[in-house]
């Protein structure tokens, strides 16, 4: 039998399997001058990322990508050891212990397990058709959300894709999940009685139903335009309708032209856009911006029955290769934020140059902003050497002045200064360190370590 299994005439398939994890140590304190509490952070967070692809069928005569299935996965864990102290006192909270009426609070969380990623996605089907189905984050001209659910999307040509979706959106009461693209204003966790009475503010756990459709036509080259809609569906109403478009053109090599809008239909108003063109012409680069972005909450949120400030950038900017290694930029920008009592405008610079070696590298920065809410500045100067193929010493060093009559306690100057080192392990494993330090009149001295270790393979 081993003979004949020998000699027998097998198909190899490439499968494709890569796992990769990530560890991250931060040590860090957080207080503000307006408390007498200090909030110390010891925070690890791991994550396991599994990928595995296994192809359907050989390779077809015309090059084409072979059909194949795919496994996605995702695991993170965030757990803090710190404490919540008062400044200067030996006394403590209890903010994660039920039993500490005093002290508990339902939102705090010292430890979290859950699960960015977790499905198994089909691709390269005919017609250029993708599928998924699992956990999964979607993006569009609309922006970013997380589902449980299934997508489909296909592309019978270059000039055409069409996608839809549909699912339950991920939030921090779904099964491992956190609230990253949810609609902000509500906590919602599920309590006890007793602690509800507590803890009116947090509502209680409740499942929201997404749909959602995106279309793409056309060419870059002339113009490519996409049409995306989502709506988010609670206890049989509607709480959310979106839509979003985008138009994209590169008609000549140094011009590039992009836009996009996304249209509140419950309540009509056009709460984000933006507009921008790139323009290269030998080794200088321009480009200009103009953007709107309008603030929305959750419907039964409190902050969705206040008076929004809608705001409006503009910006204009120019950077300059001078040589190889050496280049410098520069951008001013405009603030307008519309208040219920009138506006406020803002106007900023920022200047910036890099010089970069194949050992070396050095950035030098500086920015400023008048406004009716006082003048703001900063400036920093940040470089790294590679001391050998595998270590390579980073430092940075920068300071910002805030002077805002409204705050009068977070008046002053910061100084932060950091010292860091990256080791290449293997090629797909690095680990990386930084110890900072940073001081300011309203706070003191305050120090952070971080620790970073990527580990990467693949069969």
């Amino acid at each position: 039998m081993l003979c004949a299994c020998t000699l027998a005439h097998q198909r190899a398939r490439a499968d494709d399997t890569e796992v990769d994890t990530e560890t991250t140590l931060q040590a860090y304190d957080v207080q503000s001058p307006a408390t007498s509490v200090v909030w110390s952070r010891r925070r690890l967070t791991q994550s396991l990322g599994l990928r595995y692809v296994r192809a359907l069928a050989d390779t077809t005569d015309d090059s084409r990508p072979a059909p194949s299935i795919a496994v996605h996965a995702r695991l993170r864990l965030n757990q803090d050891f710190g404490d919540t102290c008062l400044v200067g006192d030996s006394l403590c909270f209890a903010v994660v212990n039920p039993a500490r009426r005093g002290s508990y609070t339902p939102l705090a969380n010292n430890g979290l397990l859950d699960m960015p990623l977790a499905y198994i996605e089909a691709r390269d089907l005919p017609y250029g058709t993708e599928t998924r189905a699992g956990r999964q984050v979607h993006y569009d001209a609309i922006g970013f959300t997380r589902i449980d659910g299934v997508s489909v999307r296909t592309a019978p040509s270059s000039l055409i894709a069409v996608e839809a979706l549909a699912g339950a959106l991920v939030r921090r009461e779904s099964i491992a999940g956190t609230d990253s693209f949810v609609p902000d204003g509500i906590p919602r966790l599920a309590l006890d009685p007793l602690e509800r009475q507590r803890a009116s503010y947090i509502a209680p756990e409740i499942t929201s139903w997404l749909l959602g459709a995106n279309l793409e036509l056309g060419d870059e080259q002339i113009v490519r335009g996409s049409v995306a809609y989502r709506a988010l569906l609670e206890d049989g109403a509607w709480v959310e309708r979106r839509v979003g478009a985008g138009l994209t053109s590169h008609p000549l090599t140094p011009l590039r032209l992009s836009t996009h809008a996304v249209l509140d239909t419950i309540d009509p108003e056009l709460i984000d856009a933006d507009a921008g063109a790139d323009l290269w012409l030998g080794p200088y680069r321009a480009h200009l911006e103009l953007e709107r972005h309008v603030p929305r909450f959750d419907p039964a949120s409190i902050w969705a029955f206040f008076d929004v400030a809608p705001v409006w950038i503009a910006g204009v900017g120019a950077s300059r290769q001078l040589t190889e290694a050496w280049s410098v930029d520069a951008s001013v920008r405009g603030r307008r934020t519309e208040l219920s009592v009138g506006a406020d405008h803002d106007l900023g610079f920022e200047l910036g140059t890099t010089f970069a070696t194949p050992r070396d590298t050095m950035a030098l920065s500086g920015f400023g902003w008048a406004s009716g809410q006082g003048p703001l500045w900063g400036a920093s100067v940040s470089g790294s050497h590679r001391l050998t193929m595998a270590l390579t010493l980073e430092a940075e060093l920068s300071a910002m002045r805030i002077d805002d009559p409204l705050r009068i306690a977070l008046r002053g100057v910061s100084l932060y200064e950091l010292l860091g080192a990256r080791i290449a392990i293997t090629d797909e494993s690095s680990l990386q360190l930084a110890l900072s330090h940073a001081h300011s009149e309203p706070i003191g001295q305050r120090l952070s370590f971080m620790a970073f270790l990527h580990l990467g393979a693949w069969r």
